[in-house]
């Protein structure tokens, strides 16, 4: 055989190889990524969902990678190109992308006491003289971000009740980040009155003072209607196999079992439960959206 020949043999075997190495490349297994989209500051949100992500490892043998959107816009982005397998949301963010999610396949989180349910209060400052809501007619008022079931759409309806306007009525209105952001606040006279979770407060005290924050020192003047927990759900093309290990490994909770109270509890859950689009009717009527057929 001759040298050339023998050079063309060894160039084409390591074409070859080459080759098997970049398919090898190109259809490695991606993470699958969970994205949560946040009620509080992104620091926190990786320290509360740590543990359950790592849970989640553990149990389903799947590499899981936990992101956290900055924004709707980044969020929309992410799940539009498929970045995203699995969103947890609330009900408002989940209901203006339910076409691209696996709807046969949520979840629905629970509070605690096991509810489905949950609302917002509305605090003010003890020795503000505020004792109502409709006491806030020329005050300044923090709301939660834009795409918060409690903190904002349940808000503006109770505001609505008290015949309050609150684009007319309110001295200023703005929307904070997370409960003790927007407690923060209050409490320091930099708003007349916050909107915050119904948990929030409620046998905490050690964990605000933490924050910062002396529930001592607030009070609840009004509660927003029921609406539904956050929503968990896979989008439309993630393999059904994967769907299923998540969803059972979710289901598999439970806080009576001392190791999974840890993880719900740094979450501020009290576990999942199996969940149906037509459970977010009621919000869609709140927000005039229709459901995708």
């Amino acid at each position: 055989m001759s040298k050339s020949l023998c050079k063309g043999t060894a160039l084409g075997a390591l074409i070859v190889s080459w080759l098997v190495v970049a398919s090898h490349v190109s259809w490695a297994k991606k993470p699958e990524t969970i994205a949560v989209f946040p009620c509080t500051d992104v620091v926190m949100v990786f320290e509360k969902f740590h543990p359950l992500v790592t849970y989640l490892k553990q149990e389903t043998g799947l590499d899981i990678r936990l992101v956290v959107p900055a924004d709707l816009a980044e969020f929309e982005k992410a799940i539009r190109n498929g970045d995203i397998d699995f969103a947890f949301q609330d009900a408002p963010t989940y209901i203006r992308f339910a076409g691209l999610y696996d709807q046969g396949a949520l979840l629905r989180a629970l509070t605690h006491e096991g509810k489905t349910i949950q609302c917002g209060v509305v605090i003010v400052k003890k020795d503000s003289g505020i004792d109502s809501v409709v006491d806030l007619e020329g005050k300044s008022v923090m709301f939660g971000p834009e795409f918060s079931s409690v903190r904002w759409v349940a808000a503006k309806l109770l505001f609505e009740q008290n015949g309050l306007d609150i684009e007319e009525d309110l001295k200023a209105y703005s929307h904070g980040q997370h409960c003790q952001d927007i407690a923060f606040n209050v409490q320091f006279n930099a708003v007349d009155a916050g909107v915050v979770c119904d948990h929030f407060l409620e046998g905490r005290s050690e964990k605000q003072h933490e924050l910062g924050v002396d529930p001592e020192t607030l009070v609840v003047i009004g509660r927003t209607k029921l609406v539904p927990m956050r929503v968990f759900g896979p989008r439309q093309d993630v393999d059904s196999d994967i769907v299923s290990k998540v969803n059972q490994a979710l289901l598999k909770l439970d806080g009576k079992v001392p190791a999974h109270e840890k993880i719900l509890c740094r979450a501020e859950l009290g576990g999942f439960q199996k969940s149906k689009d037509e459970d977010y009717d009621d919000v869609r009527m709140q927000l005039d959206i229709k459901r995708e057929e």
